[in-house]
């Protein structure tokens, strides 16, 4: 950028090459132009502006706050994702192997997640912290209300659920191994209004205004850069046609399902699954770990 242009002529410039692009690869017609205008009008006219940021939300975090861990395929690198609006600090504290904080009757089928926490280098890290939280079975986060979620205008009402239900911060072993219990998580709402202008553009555009079943963690280690992820489920159909954008194939995972379960104390089969996160050294941890 010279010092004659400003960042908003530069962005721009690149904006209006890239939608030129497209216009002129698809031959986009001037009917199709003014009804792109038309909808955004209704957009606005019906207040959901704010809410239209949904469709590159997310894209715009990934290059700010995710900065950090970019390309992970450079060096294999667990991929980043938004932390999101129901992340609350202060979960309890707890040593691995782990059970979430969950009501006696908690509803859904027991999960058991399990990994290691290592470098890009591939060297464990002993003691390193994962915050996990998701939402319940019945699709609630705790400790959060709709009014939480603004503007998006997701249901969630938690009145008689623990502020910590389905939340900590696991402490890994000395080789930097966790395991936590937990339940499978519920589907989480973009909460649009099914005859609004943003719903009709997902239905459209064959697209779930329903973010694909996943688990949140943020894991941080000394020596390397915090990273914000989420764990995404293996036959989830939500997986490939969520309106946020696409999802890493490195972070589906698959979950194993087991009938033997009385030999783990639970009185339903359970499912189990492996996830690994590799976490990038800061340029410190870099120059203190031998080479």
């Amino acid at each position: 950028m010279s010092e004659s242009q400003s960042r908003l002529q530069v962005v721009f410039a690149d904006l209006r090459r890239a939608v030129d692009d497209v216009i002129l690869k698809h031959q986009v017609t001037l009917e199709e132009l003014f009804a792109t205008i038309g909808w955004l009008q209704q957009v606005a006219d019906a207040g959901e502006l704010p809410s239209a940021s949904i469709l590159f939300y997310k894209t715009v975090l990934k290059g700010t706050a995710g900065a950090t861990y970019a390309h992970p395929e450079k060096d294999g690198a667990s991929h980043w994702e938004m932390e999101g609006p129901a992340h609350r600090p202060g979960a309890p504290v707890l040593h691995s192997p782990a059970v979430l904080p969950m009501r006696p009757d908690e509803p859904g089928e027991p999960l058991i997640v399990s990994g290691t926490v290592r470098t890009t280098t591939g060297d464990p890290l002993p003691g390193a912290a994962l915050e996990i939280w998701q939402i319940d079975a019945n699709n609630v986060y705790s400790g959060m209300e709709t009014s939480d979620f603004e503007p998006l205008n997701i249901p969630n009402d938690s009145t008689g659920i623990p502020a910590d239900n389905l939340r900590a911060r696991i402490i890994a072993d000395a080789d930097g191994r966790y395991e936590f219990r937990t339940v499978m998580p519920g589907t989480e709402t973009f909460g649009l209004a099914t005859d609004s202008p943003l719903a009709t553009l997902t239905r459209a555009l064959q697209l779930q205004g329903l973010r694909p079943l996943h688990i949140h963690a943020i894991v941080s280690a000394d020596g390397c850069l915090p990273l914000t992820t989420q764990i995404y489920f293996d036959g989830d159909p939500l997986v490939a046609s969520t309106i946020e954008g696409a999802i890493p194939a490195d972070a589906v995972k698959t979950t194993t399902r087991h009938d033997d379960h009385h030999a783990r104390g639970f009185d339903q089969p359970y499912r189990t699954l492996t996830y690994d996160f590799v976490l990038r050294l800061t340029a410190e941890g870099a120059t203190a770990t031998p080479q």
